[in-house]
Order: structure tokens, then sequence, then C-alpha cells
């Protein structure tokens, strides 16, 4: 049997379809997604998820899912929510993103579908200056490619360092006035950008940008040309073209670095001291401690910004030197913790004369990387060679142990299954030398670059 409806039916169908899709149309929908999906993202990356209209926070972050699950912070920015994980997020993984449905506007109107993505993360990649003894660029070469990248075609580059959260790589190089130029490069983007040029008679290097982006401090001094003179570590904000100073006026200061929790740190040569300064006043920097430094290197931060662990000269007295060994001054690593100023002798566990130098902190921050060079009458070496130790100077242990090669700069991968380290043959100075790897689980090392140097991990 044939059903008929009244004409009049259709009145109140098309309204409520219309109803719908103008709902449909004017609800809020997730429009923009970084990293896309299937890209091939950075450690460092941030996830954005850009939506048509303003979004009520909470209403989209209970309704965010990761897998795995990553700790991080929620920031909104306009109409993009901003997750910026805390520790970066695990390299060579896949990150699954879901949004639920019934995420609300500030209108009251509710997303209807849901959305779900992946994305993989990459390896870290070993970022570095090449060639050695030549107007140099910054490279970046993964463990496992065959052909490194190059990220700047200026030449000149003096030195460089990795900024905020890893995002971009601050940098000095020769301008194309003749003056010194200190720069910011975005690691994912490319984009090049010009932070601060330096007055003409002077020359600027060192650039490092604090943890939170905010600042850029830099070492800033006359030119060789001008005569010997005073350098000075100044500040500069972001976004501004007048630097002020961090270091006192009548000393002079080299090697500016940032802790983790952003303090300022850098090596005063005329007090002969490592100093640590809070920053985060333009009007105020205040002094948060010293620690006696005579070599004049500036060690490294524990991940977790506890600790400062730095080499130095420790003179031996007279009756300690005996025989050849007394030609020797050793140097020791030291562990300070400026909060309190305890001063720990790491190298005293060695139990013997020996030269360590150039500390590097494991991810997890329970293992040191160094060099050491065995001071005693019959295990000396020419060349420094790798250890490892606990953060408390315990179980050390060589690594590697050529006597004719010298190991140096070594930097610990992001994932912390692997070093990166500088290699020469002191029986060959004129030959240049070379970048290579350690595979800490093989124990064996590979050859990466000639001629590179100044290792720096990108997650």
């Amino acid at each position: 049997m044939n059903r008929t409806f009244p004409a009049w039916w259709g009145i109140p169908l098309g309204v409520a379809i219309g109803l719908l899709g103008a709902r449909l149309a004017l609800g809020p929908r997730l429009v923009a997604r970084s990293p896309e999906p299937g890209a091939s993202a950075a450690a460092s990356s941030d996830l954005r998820l850009t939506f048509n209209q303003p979004m009520e926070p909470s209403s989209v972050s209970t309704r965010l899912h990761l897998r795995p699950s990553v700790d991080g912070e929620l920031l909104w920015e306009g109409r993009t929510l901003i997750f910026r994980p805390l520790e970066g997020w695990p390299a060579g993984a896949s990150i699954e993103v879901r949004l639920d449905a019934g995420a609300r506007s500030l209108s009251g109107l509710a997303t209807w579908v849901a959305s779900n993505w992946r994305f993989t993360l990459r390896s870290p990649r070993l970022a570095y200056l090449w060639p050695a003894g030549e107007p140099a660029d910054i490279y970046t070469l993964l463990p496992s490619a065959e052909a490194p990248e190059r990220l700047t075609s200026l030449g000149g580059v003096d030195d460089f360092t990795l900024g905020s959260r890893a995002t971009e790589l601050a940098y000095s190089v020769q301008g194309s006035g003749g003056s010194t130029e200190l720069r910011a490069l975005g690691v994912e983007t490319g984009e090049d950008r010009l932070l601060y040029r330096c007055p003409d008679g002077e020359r600027c290097s060192s650039p490092v940008i604090s943890p939170d982006g905010r600042l850029v401090a830099f070492v800033r001094g006359a030119e060789a040309s001008a005569g010997a003179g005073r350098t000075r570590v100044w500040l500069l904000e972001t976004g501004a073209s007048m630097p002020y100073p961090a270091s006192p006026e009548r000393s002079s200061a080299l090697m500016p670095f940032w802790s983790p929790q952003g303090w300022l740190t850098y090596v005063d040569t005329t007090r002969g001291a490592l100093v640590v300064v809070s920053a985060s006043d333009p009007e105020a920097v205040v002094p948060l401690g010293a620690s006696p430094s005579t070599q004049g290197e500036r060690g490294a931060w524990s991940p977790d910004g506890m600790y400062l662990v730095y080499p130095d000269l420790l003179f031996p007295t007279d009756e300690d030197a005996e025989g050849e060994s007394a030609a020797a001054l050793e140097t020791h690593l030291y562990r300070w913790q400026p909060t309190t100023g305890a001063l720990l002798d790491l190298s005293l566990a060695a139990g013997g004369r020996v030269e360590d130098g150039s500390p590097s902190f494991s991810p997890d921050g329970e293992w040191i990387v160094f060099g050491r060079r065995v001071l005693a009458a019959g295990k000396w070496t020419p060349g420094r060679q790798l250890w490892r130790m606990r953060v408390d100077g315990s179980q050390a242990e060589a690594l590697t142990g050529e006597s004719f090669i010298n190991h140096g700069a070594p930097v610990w991968s992001p994932v912390g299954d692997r070093l990166a380290y500088l290699r020469y043959n002191v029986e060959a100075p004129l030959e240049p030398a070379e970048l290579w790897w350690y595979d800490l689980a093989l124990r064996q090392g590979s050859q990466a670059v000639v001629g590179g140097y100044a290792p720096v991990w990108i997650p």
C-alpha cells in the first residue's frame, strides 16, 4: 500500500535540514594541523591545531589525546592551540593525535566530527662547521645519511649555538659591510634573520639564545686590529635594537651560556671565575654566584640545572710532586652547585694524576662523558681519550684507547645512544681534524666528516 504525506510536512523537514546545514556551516572546525598528517618532524616541533573561530580552551584540551602520551604545556595564540612537549618528542617515534568531537567555540557551537592523524619524528642530526681553516658554513648530517645538508651559504661563520627549544641556530658571521652580524636561522623553516649588527670597530661573537627565547647573550669587544681590550657580555631582548651589558665594565668576560632554568653563565677572565647571574630584569642583572676558574673554560650544566661541571687546574704541592709527574699540571673536573656553593672534585676518584676536560652530560643527567689524559708514569699517552663516569665521579671507564689519537669536544646525542666528538692524530698535526660518531651500545667509533668541527646536536 502506497503511503503519501501531506505537502506541508516538507516545510518543517526543510527547515530542520536548513538549520542543520547552518549549524554545520557556522560551527567550529579544525582548519589546519602542524605537523601535518604523514609529516616527518623534528623532536623539538610544537603541535599546532588551528580552528576557524575562537574556542573554549578546556573543551579542546580535554578532547585532545596523544599516543604515546607525552608531558607538555598547552598555549593559545588566537584560534591556534599549541601543545609544547616539555622534553621534546621521543625521537624516531610515530605520534598519533586524536581530537574528539564536541569541542566548543566561544559562541557555544560544537565540533561534529573527530580528527585523527599521525606524524613521525626524525632522528637527531649533527650540526657542525666546515671546512676547518677556511671560511666556514653550517652543515647538518644524520648518522644514517651519506651526504650532509648545507644550512648557510655565507662563508665566514665564526661560531654557532642551538637556540631556545632547538628551533633556531644563533650564529656570528662577517657581514657584507665588513661588520660582524649576529643572526638566527630557523631549524625547520630555514628563515634567516638579523639579530644584531655589531658597531664599526668592534667584534661580536658567541651568540646564545635564552631557553625562553626572550634574550640573546653575546660577547662584544674591540677588533683585534684596534689593540687588545676588554670584552663584555651583552644582552639583547627579542625585537630590540639596543643591547645592555650583563657583565661589569672593568672585567673581561667571555663564553656566555644559559642554564636550563635561564640563568646566564659566563667566564670572567679578570676575576678568574665562572659567574652565574639572573638576567630576567634588564634593569638589574643580579649575581647569583661565582666559582674560581683559573683555566677559564665554560663547562656544562646538568639537564635539571642543579649542577655546573667544569674543568680547572689543580696546582700540586711540593710534597705531592714527584719525579716527571711534577712537570705536568693536573686538570680536574669540578661539580659546582651555585645555590649552595658546594664544590666537589669529581676527578679525585681517579686515584692518580689526570688531565680532565670537555664534560658533557647524558640526556638523563646520570652520566658525564669527558676527555682524559692519565699523567701517571707509564700510563701517559700523547692523545686524550674519551671517558665516562657517574655524576659523583664514580664508575669511571675509558671508552677509547688510541695512544696517539686525541679525542675532544664530545657531545651526547639527545637520545643518549651515541656521541659525536673531534678526533685528530697528534703525530700528523697538519692533517685536518675529523668528526666521529661513537655508538655507546657497540662501543665503536666511526668517521663522520673530515675537516668538520664545533659539533652540536639538533633534536
